[in-house]
């Protein structure tokens, strides 16, 4: 198996004479300001009387694009961050598919239990493991109320750990069971791939050249710039919605960032990113019926 398949990618490759290639720490920079600044960019983008679909398809764009253009003048770095350099959507790869396939089929059992008992016990009123968010929300200004929120979602909560019955979304039945083929459509291509394109491909790669990883975490090197690229991807998710709920995002970035160096195949996170929201579609549903 090469470098390339299991995940250790070199931290350098040769380029052809005539590019430039940029000194780790100022590519690190780089990827850090250009991400805050793309978050700020769709931040300043809601001020503005534009369609909500637009200001994402300018996002997705921006994840999808931005990488390969930042990166034209490097094509080994391109290759090896899977921005480029002569296409958008990373190659296909079966391994990366069958490493998201086998991580959901241990990760997601677990998961789902958790998720039932979680709500059970916060739809009926116990809050107390929530008190780290509870209290950091009490001491940051401008963020929304997370016992609102959970109290709005609880309303339609039929008690107990379980379900009544297991719910598909209602836009997944329409137009004769299309709608599912478009929401799995739109979560891998418009939601997963491009954020997985631009997080753990464009900033965590950068980072990992600026940090590179000095330990192994369930045979995987990952380190300091994987951490940060999580919890700069966490920090991002504040900007569509303010609760510090969303922060909790900075876990599932991790799994990603493994998947992505388990595999060497953004595919892996990807899918795998895709199959889990897929999956929070449906306990909602399940739990929370309308």
């Amino acid at each position: 198996m090469s470098k390339a398949e299991s995940g250790e990618l070199p931290p350098s490759s040769v380029d052809p004479p005539g590019s430039e290639v940029a000194p780790a720490p100022q590519l690190a920079r780089q990827a850090i300001v250009v991400t805050l600044g793309v978050y700020l960019g769709y931040l300043l983008l809601s001020l503005l009387p534009l369609p909500g679909d637009l200001r994402y398809l300018l996002l997705v764009g921006a994840f999808y694009f931005l990488p390969g253009w930042l990166l034209r003048r490097e094509p080994a770095r391109q290759a090896r961050y899977q921005v480029g350099p002569d296409r958008v959507v990373p190659p296909w790869s079966w391994r990366g598919a069958r490493v998201a396939a086998v991580s959901a089929l241990l990760v997601f059992p677990p998961f789902v239990l958790l998720f039932f008992w979680f709500y059970s016990r916060v739809c009926a009123g116990d809050l107390s493991m929530l008190a780290p968010v509870t209290w950091v929300e009490g001491i940051v200004p401008g963020v929304g109320g997370l016992e609102d929120y959970l109290h709005r979602l609880c309303r339609p909560h039929e008690g107990g750990m379980w379900p009544q019955a297991l719910r598909w979304p209602a836009d997944w039945l329409e137009h004769g069971g299309l709608g599912f083929v478009l929401a799995v459509a739109v979560e891998v291509f418009a939601v997963a791939l491009p954020e997985e394109v631009f997080h753990r491909g464009y900033l965590m790669s950068a980072l990992e050249e600026r940090w590179p990883p000095r330990r192994r975490v369930l045979g995987v090197p990952l380190g300091l710039g994987a951490v940060l690229a999580s919890l700069v991807f966490a920090v991002g998710h504040l900007v569509g919605m303010a609760e510090v709920a969303r922060l909790a995002t900075f876990f599932p970035a991790l799994v990603f960032s493994w998947l992505w160096r388990r595999s060497g195949s953004l595919w892996a996170p990807a899918l795998f990113h895709a199959a889990a929201n897929l999956l929070m579609a449906v306990l909602i549903a399940s739990t929370f019926p309308t």
